[in-house]
Order: C-alpha cells, then sequence, then structure tokens
C-alpha cells in the first residue's frame, strides 16, 4: 500500500506550564518570538516579581535587583510554576541554606518525613503558618558568624558584637520597610507587615511617641509662650515641640540641662534660656513634630528666619553654644546646608572664648561647691554646652571631609556631665543626677527606668567621640597623618582601644528588646565609627593582605573587621526601623543609612540589594518631615545606577515616589533648592571630596537615569 504524501510533522516543543509564554518557558528559544503584553494582567512565565510589578496596587522591589547581571553575579529570580509548594518552599530553601549544618540535615531529615514544606516551616516556627505567619520566632538560633574574625569578636568584645539573629531575605523582602508608607499611615508610626526580627511581634513600644497632649515635664503647662516669641503659636503646641525634641534628640545631644532649661523657660529667665536657644530649639522641634501634626512644618521657617535674625546679636553665652549646634542640625534636615559648617564652627569658637576648650578653666575639676555639697548650675550647663558642642563637630567632621569642619584641637577641659571628675571611672558614668532632683541609686541589672539610661546615655557619648577624636589624624588627610606604611597598624590599636572601651560601658545601655530609642543610635554611631576608621584599607586588591597584629583569627584583615561591623549595623538598621517610630522623625541616625548603602554596594553580600533597598525607603520615611532625604536618596540611586545595572525608569519610580509623600509642597517657602555638602559617596571621598558630596552626586541623577535608560532599550522594541 503506497503512504500518501502528509505534511512533514515537526518535533513537538517542550512543554510549558499553564499561563508560561514559549518565550521564557523555552532555554533553547532564540527570543525573537512576538510577545504579547496585557496592560493590566501579569506577564505569563514572570517570575514573582515581575509578577506583582504587573499589578495596579502593587509596589515590589525594582526589576534591577532581581534581573540584571551586575558585578556581583547575583541571581534572586523565583519561578512559581516551578515550586513544589510556591513561598513555603523558598522559605525553606533559604533556612537550609542559612542554618548550621547538622540543624539543616535535621530539616531536611522532617521534610523527607512529611513531605510537605509548610508543615516543616510551621513545625520549625513553633507556630501554625496557615493564613499568616508566626507570632514569634522561638526557635531561631543566633545567626553563625560569618568568618572566624567575626566570632573572635563576638566571644571576647560581646557587648560591641553582640550575637545576631538570622533575617529571613524572603520575611525582609515582603516587608514593608523595602516599600513606601502604606497610605492613610500617619508620620511618626508603625506598620511594617510581617515580623522581620523574630522579636518583633507588633509595633506597640515604649518608644511610640506620646500623645500630642502629654508633655515631658508638668512645668510646661504653665509656658507662656509669648514671652519669647512674636510668631503666633500657642503655648500648648510650644509645649509638645519643646517635649518632642528632649525625649527624642536631646539624650544624644545633650545641650543643655533640660531641668535648668525648662526651670529658665517657664519662669521667664535668661539665665540657662535665650529667645535664640528658643527659637532654633523651635526650627528644629517643628520639622519633628509634623510627623504628628503636618501644620507644623509651616512654622519652621518663621523660626529659622528669627533665629539666624537672632544670631547676629548674640553674645557669648552657654545658651547662645547650644542653640548654635541647634540650628546647624536644623539647617541641615531642612536642605539649607550653606551655614551648616558655620554655625557648628561658630559654636566651638565662643566655646574657646569661654574656655571651655582650652586656656584656664573657670569652675573647680570635680564639678563640686565642696562647702556646699551640691552640684554648681553653672558648672552644668558649662559641661553640657561644651561637650555638645564638642560632639556635634566631630560627628559634622566624620561626613563633611572639607575646610570648614573643624573640630577643637582637644576635648573639652571641663567635665563630661554625670562624671565626678575629667577621668571615666572604670569607663562608667556616675550616678550623679546633674542638678536635677531625681532621688536615688538604681542597681543597672534592676530593669532601670528610661530616665536613668537617659541621664547615662550622654556621658558615654562623651567619651565615644573622645576617643573617635583622637583616632582621627591617623586616617583623615589634612591631619598631619603618619607615614603610609604605619597608617594601618595605627589603625588596628585605635580600634583596639575602642572595642575595649565599650566593654566597660553600663549594662543599662545594652541593646535589649525594650531598649531606649537613643541606645541604638549610639550603637548605630558605633559601627559606623569604625566603618569610617576603616574606610581606607578595606576591599584592596594588593596581592598579599598582612594580617592583622592583635588578633588571633586566621582571617584577621581589615575586610573582615569591616564586614563584622556591616553585620552589625544591618541589624541596627532593620531593628531601629522595626522597633521604633522616632526612625520616622529624628535625623541623628541617618548617618547609619548612608554607610550601610555605600558598604552593600562595595560589598559580596548576597542580599546586597535588599539592604540598599532598606536604606533608600528609610529615607522615604524620613522625607516626610526632612527634605534633605530627597537630595541622599538621589545620591544614593545615581552611585547604584553607577555601579549596578540598575535602570534609569526604575530610579525615576523611587523618586517618584519620595516625593509623593514629602512634605515639600506644603508651603511656598519650600520651594528653595535643597543644599546637601557632605558626603554621600564614601570611596569617592577619599579621593575626590567635592565628587562626593551629596548635592553633587544628586546633580547626576538625571543625567545618569536617561542614559541608563538609553543603554537598557530593548532592541526588540527598536525593529520595524
Amino acid at each position: 500500500m503506497q503512504r500518501g504524501k502528509y505534511p512533514r510533522i515537526l518535533p513537538a516543543a517542550p512543554t510549558v506550564p499553564a499561563g508560561q509564554s514559549s518565550t521564557y518557558g523555552n532555554p533553547g528559544g532564540t527570543g525573537k518570538e512576538p510577545r504579547k503584553r496585557l496592560s493590566s494582567q501579569p506577564r505569563p512565565g514572570a517570575c514573582i516579581d515581575c509578577r506583582a510589578r504587573k499589578t495596579k496596587e502593587s509596589i515590589t522591589i525594582p526589576a534591577y535587583l532581581g534581573h540584571s547581571k551586575s558585578h556581583r553575579g547575583q541571581s534572586v529570580c523565583v519561578y512559581p510554576e516551578r515550586l513544589v509548594n510556591g513561598h513555603k518552599a523558598i522559605e525553606l530553601v533559604e533556612l537550609l541554606k542559612s542554618l548550621p549544618e547538622e540543624r539543616s540535615t535535621a530539616l531536611l531529615k522532617r521534610l523527607r518525613e512529611k513531605g510537605d514544606p509548610a508543615s516543616v516551616i510551621a513545625e520549625f516556627k513553633g507556630g501554625t503558618n496557615e493564613g499568616g505567619s508566626p507570632s514569634k520566632l522561638d526557635s531561631w538560633e543566633p545567626r553563625q558568624p560569618q568568618s572566624s574574625l567575626e566570632a573572635e569578636l563576638m566571644a571576647n568584645n560581646s557587648r560591641g558584637f553582640p550575637a545576631l539573629q538570622p533575617i529571613d531575605p524572603i520575611v525582609l523582602a515582603r516587608s514593608n520597610l523595602l516599600r513606601p508608607a502604606p497610605p492613610g499611615l500617619l508620620p511618626g508610626h508603625l506598620d511594617f507587615g510581617e515580623a522581620v526580627l523574630p522579636q518583633v511581634a507588633s509595633s506597640e513600644y515604649p518608644e511610640t511617641p506620646r500623645q500630642p497632649g502629654e508633655y515631658c515635664d508638668e512645668r510646661l503647662q504653665y509656658l507662656q509662650v509669648g514671652f519669647w516669641t512674636g510668631i503666633k503659636v500657642s503655648s500648648d503646641f510650644a509645649a509638645r515641640v519643646i517635649s518632642t525634641y528632649i525625649k527624642t534628640d536631646h539624650p544624644l545631644l545633650g545641650l543643655f540641662n533640660p531641668h535648668l532649661f525648662i526651670s529658665d523657660l517657664v519662669g521667664q529667665n535668661t539665665r540657662f534660656c535665650s529667645k535664640f536657644l528658643f527659637h532654633a530649639l523651635m526650627y528644629l522641634g517643628c520639622q519633628m513634630y509634623s510627623s504628628f501634626d503636618q501644620n507644623a512644618i509651616q512654622y519652621a521657617s518663621e523660626f529659622c528666619q528669627t533665629a539666624e535674625a537672632l544670631w547676629k546679636t548674640e553674645g557669648d553665652s552657654y545658651p547662645s553654644m547650644a542653640g548654635a549646634v541647634l540650628l546647624s542640625i536644623s539647617l541641615m534636615g531642612h536642605g539649607k546646608d550653606h551655614a551648616v559648617l558655620r554655625y557648628a564652627t561658630d559654636a566651638m569658637r565662643m566655646g574657646t572664648r569661654l574656655h571651655l576648650f582650652g586656656g584656664d578653666i573657670p569652675h573647680t575639676v570635680s564639678g563640686y561647691e565642696q562647702s556646699a555639697g551640691i552640684i554648681n548650675d553653672d558648672l552644668i550647663a558649662q559641661c553640657h554646652a561644651a561637650w555638645g558642642v564638642f560632639n556635634w563637630n566631630v560627628i559634622v567632621s566624620m561626613f563633611y571631609r572639607q575646610p570648614g569642619s573643624e573640630t577643637p584641637a582637644s576635648a573639652p577641659t571641663v567635665p563630661i556631665p554625670g562624671e565626678t571628675n575629667n577621668e571615666m571611672r572604670d569607663g562608667r558614668a556616675s550616678d550623679e543626677v546633674d542638678g536635677t532632683e531625681e532621688g536615688g541609686e538604681e542597681d543597672e541589672d534592676d530593669n532601670p527606668s528610661e530616665e536613668s539610661i537617659a541621664r547615662r546615655i550622654f556621658p558615654v557619648l562623651c567619651n565615644f567621640w573622645r576617643l573617635v577624636h583622637e583616632a582621627r589624624w591617623i586616617y583623615y588627610s589634612g591631619y598631619q597623618t603618619p607615614p603610609h606604611y604605619l597608617r594601618e597598624t595605627l589603625v588596628e590599636y585605635a580600634y583596639r582601644e575602642l572595642i575595649a572601651w565599650i566593654e566597660t560601658i553600663p549594662s543599662s545601655l545594652l541593646r535589649r528588646d525594650q531598649t531606649p530609642h537613643y541606645v541604638i543610635v549610639f550603637h548605630i554611631w558605633f559601627h559606623t565609627a569604625i566603618l569610617d576608621m576603616w574606610q581606607p584599607f578595606v576591599y584592596k586588591e594588593a596581592p598579599g593582605v598582612p594580617r592583622l597584629r592583635t588578633f588571633t583569627a586566621r582571617d584577621s584583615t581589615p575586610d573582615a573587621v569591616y564586614a563584622a561591623s556591616v553585620n552589625q549595623l544591618k541589624q541596627l538598621v532593620v531593628e531601629y526601623r522595626s522597633r521604633h517610630a522616632v526612625s520616622t522623625y529624628s535625623i541623628l541616625w541617618h548617618n547609619g543609612l548612608i554607610y550601610l548603602a555605600n558598604a552593600m554596594l562595595r560589598c559580596t553580600d548576597p542580599e546586597w540589594h535588599l539592604y540598599l533597598l532598606l536604606c533608600i525607603y528609610g529615607y522615604e520615611r524620613l522625607n516626610r518631615t526632612y527634605r534633605i532625604s530627597e537630595v541622599i536618596t538621589q545620591g544614593l540611586l545615581t552611585m547604584t545606577m553607577r555601579d549596578t545595572n540598575m535602570t534609569g525608569s526604575e530610579a525615576y519610580k523611587i523618586m517618584e515616589e519620595l516625593k509623593k509623600r514629602g512634605l515639600l509642597d506644603v508651603n511656598e517657602g519650600l520651594e528653595d533648592k535643597i543644599r546637601a555638602t557632605f558626603m554621600v559617596d564614601l570611596n569617592l571621598a577619599l579621593t575626590n571630596p567635592e565628587a562626593a558630596k551629596a548635592e553633587n552626586m544628586a546633580n547626576e541623577f538625571t543625567d545618569l537615569a536617561t542614559f541608563q535608560d538609553l543603554v537598557d532599550l530593548d532592541p526588540d522594541s527598536m525593529e520595524t
């Protein structure tokens, strides 16, 4: 029988899962098949992030984080059709990768027995996972150190390098920490969805902002604001703004004694308060208080103008020194950076004229009126003003690295507030109360009150910034640095001194579940100072990097030291943003965001993109209070486009979200150009400080974003 002439049948195409296009499902395809797009539907066969990005309500991780092949060679695309059990299988894989070998083996054995990833995950977490996440991951063990040097630091310096809880990258990626604030969420409040850290089960913490009608001191109910200013604000409003500052930033700045300040503020005296100090404080306080009352930002410019006018006639005094620093901080946050250095430097020079930074000491070093047995109020004011100005100038000099950012030749010659003499007794502050009427000594191991912790934090910070100041000459250019071959050795000894010192701090200043927000900021500052110290010595390509001399670990190198503090900073930033509402309205901690973002763009951390977004959206929250956040974010996005394959469209999307939720359109007074002359590219700052400025990096944003979009054009879309 003769066979008929039938058409030739070609081999069947590979099987494609339902809903997946041949372009993505056929690895051997040419990629030239026509691609169909549905404007409002997820793209078939796309990864999880691409699917979410095609829905109207989703705001997910930018595409460059999951699809670009950057210099790190990372890939995080996950296709749900190829998973046995969706997200639970992904989470299980991450657990198997991150757990110690023995626990990973036990978990794998349990999976083989049960066969259901969701059940195994729920059992591992010690709670039901149906319909939601567990309330607390009690079964998580501390994260294993990534290097032997990190393990050595955790063993010998546990107060500065405590064991870290593992952060699940899947949970972090899904959390609201990596997204804009949900619509309707009031600034100053927390809503971060699923807990990222095991201990974080809710957003209710002692640091949650006080209600607007609650004052930090009951005496503020007697405030008559008309005595201090002609700006039309109520006494109640001023009392609430002042309370917000004193409860939030003052423990870290310590520029004046709150008891003496409020006494004169309410009593209408000018010994420990002044009109200039009042207006400078209200300028910063209005920016902070706009988190609770958006109308507060309208008064900020008025207080700024009045404060700057009063400064021109202000004489040398301790309230004037404190006010100058507050004005410096306020101008930085408000994007009026042209005078930040000037006010910080003028405050320091005023202190020099008052003999607080050299020359004769105007009071007894002991800090007591020996005959009366009490602390002298004038000495208390001197100490707070001197050390507050000193600390702020050290902070400023770390970020600006340019002429004009000066610090005194030595630390203040007056005692540190809270200490009975200039020397730290075993590194601990005494229990003196700085002239307040607080009573009694507390055992710091018996759950000290928040007021007690607030008294202890500033003396510790004074000693911390003094140590940082003493080491800066080693690695900062322009400070008569030692020969290059000695610098790394001297930095190691300075680093050793710093990590030995932190072992002497009071136990009330350790990181705990219910630690006040300013304790976390102190630890953020501690690790940013370490990163700053080692910045010139890390990631060098020179062969045969010498080991550090004073550590026993085999991998004792600058890179390992740097990485250990980066790991601590990652968890600190997650913890601070997750637990503390003040992370949305206090600017003092933002250096942690800059240093962490820079580290993520330099290192080979597999989750670098998650922590970069953690920093960017940290600034998104701050932008509703501090307009400087816009420039910093533009600078960081410029660096990201330059160093990775981030597209210009993704960068524009983030900036649009930032501006949409900011306070930049509240009044016409905020339409002037935002200035930011501090460093945002910390590596570039070592060789070209001018180009590394935040405002200069931000100015490159538009050109680089446009260029990136041209480079990333799809060749298929250009075919006709």
